[in-house]
């Protein structure tokens, strides 16, 4: 059976949560919200404990129905673990030659970050699949446009500052998808057992990824 390309899926989701929790138990029951609204995608980021043993946790029970990656990824070490892991995708906040080249070396999906034109381009010529523009919401939407314009075969992903009201502006500017952290997995919920809340939120953004995409949208 074929191994199903991990960008497509990426940009079919249309959006991948940033996930940044306390602890394991935190982050797996984030996990289950998500999916539970229809998010079969999770970036965990570096910064949360454990990250390495939660990718891997993640990889050996839910592989067939969750796509799982490592964010805020900003050294090769750990970049090596995360994919030893069973990492799918690589998200870094800057462009890391040896992060793309470890990543391209294995055929794994390396989404760059850099948010002006000069860190666009430096992230595409490295090989990066995507680039992470980040922080998204310094600039807007608008800012996106701009950036397709002397860009338009360069995959943008803005992160940061992504919102349930500003998610379909972000996808009709040229996103081929957004990277969603405490909107989606908002911290408060999260503290509070509120787990139910982000099962909401998620299938809200479905929706609202769904109708940005709807042809009659951009009309």
């Amino acid at each position: 059976m074929e191994k199903p390309n991990v960008y497509e899926i990426l940009v079919r989701t249309g959006v991948v949560p940033v996930i940044r929790a306390d602890s394991a138990h935190d982050t797996l029951k984030v996990v289950q919200a998500l999916e539970d609204g229809g998010v079969p995608v999770a970036e965990i980021t570096m910064t949360t404990p454990g990250a390495i043993g939660i990718i891997a946790d993640l990889v050996r029970t839910r592989a067939d129905r969750l796509t799982v990656g490592a964010g805020t990824v900003t050294d090769l070490d750990s970049c090596l673990k995360a994919m030893d892991a069973g990492s799918s995708f690589i998200v870094t906040p800057t462009c890391n030659q040896e992060i793309v080249d470890a990543c391209a070396r294995r055929n794994i999906c390396i989404i760059g970050g850099g948010l002006t034109p000069t860190e666009v381009l430096e992230n595409w010529r490295a090989g990066a699949t995507a680039v992470k523009i980040f922080p998204a919401s310094v600039f807007g939407p608008r800012y996106l446009t701009l950036l397709n314009e002397p860009f338009p075969d360069i995959p943008l992903v803005p992160t940061g500052g992504i919102s349930l009201e500003n998610v379909s502006d972000y996808l009709r500017a040229g996103a081929v998808f957004v990277g969603a952290g405490g909107d989606l997995v908002p911290k408060a919920a999260v503290r509070e057992g509120k787990f139910q809340e982000i099962t909401e939120r998620a299938r809200r953004y479905v929706s609202t990824v769904r109708s940005a995409r709807e042809p009659s949208a951009s009309s």
